[in-house]
């Protein structure tokens, strides 16, 4: 059985997934761990998670730990940086610089289905791995794995597709990753900026759409996006404190592509909070595709839970190790590689 040797860089929730993991393989061997914050820095990468001994310092030098680690491939859980008009449009500069040293790279960076939604890093991104002879592949749970990885494979199952329906959301009750904030929950609506949390959410998700359109052969002819907004019935209490009745506590965003006015692919998603004391907006992990035959709808149950919710995002990119070490150069998609399956 081959070995991969891996990198983890950024060792925050997805990180931190993707190190037990990989602790638990037989075929992966973690050989790197990178982070930014001082309390992780000079530990141990396993310690640090209470995950048993790694035997692998974490550092803040990925540029050195590339120069002896030897690593298969770099997984990148690096933060997301938000553009002067609150969208997600990380620079690829960071990814471009770890191509440029031989390394192949997996992320759950947005910058995913970028031939379309962002030509210019597509480009940048493709023809740099290429002349290194290394493949970049973006991946995770949304864009990714649940939208379009999943809802497109079901697909094969119809005659003929007319239309797909991805819903899906979390509660973020429990999450105390810093963007959290970015949804304003416990806000007066009349205060908070919508638009720019539109521009955010749509920056995120929306390749996700397009590569769904893409496979299935519609040529949309617009996108066209939805906010709504919640206000809480009652004070409600999650882990980062009360929620005032009457503010922000749920948003429902819909991202639609549409063909000769007719709608072909939505993606419905929900952040909320408390959704165990106010079940509106509901988070409906469902996927629904019309077509022939007439209907066909599928429900996953448990995607994002509110504990261990970030390991269905690590699980996409860790179980694609072999097919992306292994694969073409440049950058590549998950439905254009080997089924990816459990990593032993």
């Amino acid at each position: 059985m081959k070995t991969y040797r891996v990198i983890v860089w950024g060792l925050g929730n997805v990180g931190r997934a993707a190190v037990r993991m990989i602790l638990r393989s037989k075929s992966l061997e973690l050989v790197g761990a990178v982070d930014v914050d001082e309390s992780k820095i000079g530990k141990d990468a396993g310690d640090i998670f209470d995950f048993g001994h790694a035997g692998v310092t974490v550092t803040k030098d990925l540029d050195a730990l590339i120069k002896t680690a030897n690593a298969d491939v770099v997984l990148d859980y690096t933060p997301l940086v938000r553009d002067d008009k609150g969208g997600f449009q990380p620079s690829a500069d960071a990814i471009v610089h770890v191509l440029n040293q031989g390394q192949n790279v997996i992320t759950t960076l947005p910058i995913y289905f970028s031939q379309v939604t962002n030509p210019a890093m597509f480009k940048q991104i493709d023809e740099t791995a290429k002349q290194n002879h290394v493949s970049y592949l973006p991946s995770g749970l949304l864009p990714g794995a649940y939208a379009s990885y999943v809802p497109t494979v079901l697909a094969g199952l119809m005659g003929q597709v007319d239309k797909v329906t991805v819903q899906s959301g979390e509660d973020d009750q429990h999450n105390h990753s810093s963007w959290v904030k970015v949804f304003g929950y416990g806000m007066n609506p009349d205060e908070f900026p919508h638009d720019r949390l539109t521009a955010a959410i749509v920056s995120y998700y929306v390749s996700g759409v397009y590569e769904m359109g893409k496979r299935l052969g519609f040529d949309f002819d617009d996108v066209k996006t939805k906010h709504e907004h919640f206000e809480a019935p009652e004070d409600l209490h999650p882990e980062f404190g009360t929620v005032k009745k009457g503010t922000i506590y749920a948003h429902r965003f819909t991202m639609t592509g549409v063909v000769n006015g007719e709608e072909k692919v939505s993606l419905i998603y929900v952040h909320k909070i408390c959704d165990d004391v106010v079940k509106e907006p509901a988070i409906d992990n469902k996927i629904h595709i019309d077509g022939i035959p007439k209907a066909l709808d599928i429900t996953i149950d448990g995607m994002m839970p509110l504990v261990e919710s970030y390991v269905t995002s690590a699980a996409p990119t860790v179980n694609a190790i072999p097919q992306v070490v292994n694969g073409p150069d440049g950058y590549l998609q998950a439905l254009d590689l080997p089924a990816i399956v459990p990593v032993q």
